[in-house]
């Protein structure tokens, strides 16, 4: 997705699940000694009544915020968001998670995972017809299989799928949203979420991760028409 100089990704996620691990909980500083030069601003979870404090993830964001690293005692999730993924894409985006995922595992001996998932979310601009419809067609490759009664002519449409992609499942969100900004931006949100959840360990977290990516970015690319493909290459 990151050869198109215009594309719609806001934000890149790859997460990891494991059987909770209580030192980390009790060794949080032993982990933050590893990132803080690169990801110095910590953000400390409030804990409301009834709360598990140890469930709760702290986060790790980086000087300028275009990254974070936040975890607690069963998860750790690497983000990325628009403007550094644009500038590294997804070589620059495996790079920099391996390397604290595998640092991550490391120091807190995880070696079996529950779940691994790699998500893409993205934000595709649009222009509402005179009418207050939405083009879906000039954007996405979406039709719906509808009686006659029900005109083709939609102002708003959500649409959400799970379907099984080689070992994993990809959840694909598809719905239109006024995003709340001054100018009230109107976009199709295509958010995908490739997981994979058997027989998962600490020391393939790269073939996951590569896979994950690899699977997603064909159903983009499958799913986005040539209108708006060409569109988002830029000059």
């Amino acid at each position: 997705m990151n050869q198109f100089k215009k594309a719609p990704l806001v934000e890149a996620v790859f997460e990891i699940r494991f059987p909770p691990e209580l030192s980390i909980e009790s060794r949080r500083d032993k982990y933050y000694e590893k990132i803080k030069r690169e990801y110095p601003k910590i953000f400390v979870p409030g804990i409301l009544s009834g709360e598990s404090p140890s469930l709760k993830v702290y986060q790790f964001k980086s000087e300028n915020e275009k990254k974070l690293i936040q975890f607690c005692i069963n998860r750790f999730s690497f983000h990325m968001y628009k403007e550094a993924y644009n500038q590294r894409g997804f070589r620059g985006f495996n790079t920099e998670c391996l390397k604290y995922m595998n640092s991550f595992c490391d120091l807190y001996k995880i070696s079996n995972l529950r779940r691994t998932g790699l998500r893409y979310i993205n934000h595709i601009s649009i222009l509402k017809e005179v009418d207050g419809s939405i083009p879906i067609g000039r954007y996405i490759n979406l039709k719906y299989d509808l009686p006659h009664s029900i005109p083709q002519k939609f102002n708003l449409f959500t649409t959400t799928l799970v379907v099984q992609k080689g070992k994993g499942k990809l959840r694909i969100l598809i719905e239109y949203q006024k995003l709340p900004t001054p100018q009230e931006t109107e976009i199709i949100l295509l958010d995908f979420d490739y997981y994979l959840e058997k027989d998962l360990v600490a020391d393939k977290l790269a073939g996951y991760l590569s896979d994950s990516h690899s699977r997603t970015e064909e159903v983009f690319l499958d799913l986005i028409t040539k209108e708006y493909e060409e569109a988002i290459k830029g000059e």
